[in-house]
Parts: C-alpha cells; sequence; structure tokens
C-alpha cells in the first residue's frame, strides 16, 4: 500500500512547516508498513486541521 498524504496542497500538511518531518506523518505511515508487502493500492489522506500545524510562510 502507498501512502499519499495531500499531494494536491489542499490542506495543512504541505503548507506546514512540519511537513515531510512530523511525528503524525511518520505515525501514519508505520501504521501501514505491513499492508504495504501485501497490497498494490493507494491511500491518500488529507489533512484540514492539525494541533502541530505551523504555517510555512512562501518567499
Amino acid at each position: 500500500m502507498n501512502l499519499e498524504i495531500n499531494p494536491r496542497g489542499n490542506g495543512a500538511c504541505p503548507m506546514c512547516l512540519h511537513n515531510r518531518n512530523c511525528h503524525v506523518q511518520k505515525q501514519l505511515v508505520s501504521n501501514i508498513v505491513e499492508l504495504k508487502a501485501a497490497s498494490a493500492q493507494e491511500l491518500e489522506i488529507v489533512i484540514y486541521s492539525c494541533p502541530y500545524f505551523q504555517e510555512a510562510l512562501a518567499l
């Protein structure tokens, strides 16, 4: 199973300073590790609200 965390940029994660270095994202990924070998399916998760969200400023 492949996990995509909001690849379209319409939620909180792509705009967060912690994106790709977040313990919430890491926990989600670790929860599907066992399913990865058993399935070729894809799962997309969009996170619209997160207590750890810190907006990244686009320069």
